[in-house]
């Protein structure tokens, strides 16, 4: 798992992290209860699910490529939503290239610990 992250930042860059997946999954969900009426209900389920574990960095990566993916189902093909609908889609996948920062479950789970070798 630790091939997913390539490191947790913290200070500004993890702030800046925090905000984009508190942001993105914001949207997600948005994007999930606007659509339901138009999607299944199996598919709003799982593009919240998703935006949930997004917003608290548990499996940043994989939650953010299935993000993109329940979104990419549920595109809108109308042309004057369609960048709504993929701008989405986009920032999920630049998270999951990005990785979910220092203020995050995957941080505290998967994070570099320092291992001290000597006398107990």
């Amino acid at each position: 798992m630790q091939k997913l992250f390539s490191m947790f930042p913290n200070g500004a860059p993890g702030l800046a992290l925090l905000l984009l997946r508190l942001f993105v999954g914001a949207v997600l969900v948005v994007d999930a209860m606007t659509g339901a009426s138009a999607l299944n209900l199996i598919l709003v389920c799982a593009h919240v699910a998703c935006a949930l574990a997004i917003v608290v960095g548990c499996m940043t990566p994989i939650a953010a490529v299935l993000a993109a993916l329940t979104g990419a189902i549920g595109l809108n093909a109308e042309f004057a939503h369609v960048l709504h609908s993929i701008a989405p889609i986009v920032i999920a996948i630049a998270l999951a290239l990005l990785g979910p920062g220092a203020y995050s479950i995957d941080a505290r789970v998967f994070g570099r610990r320092l291992m001290e070798f000597g006398p107990p």
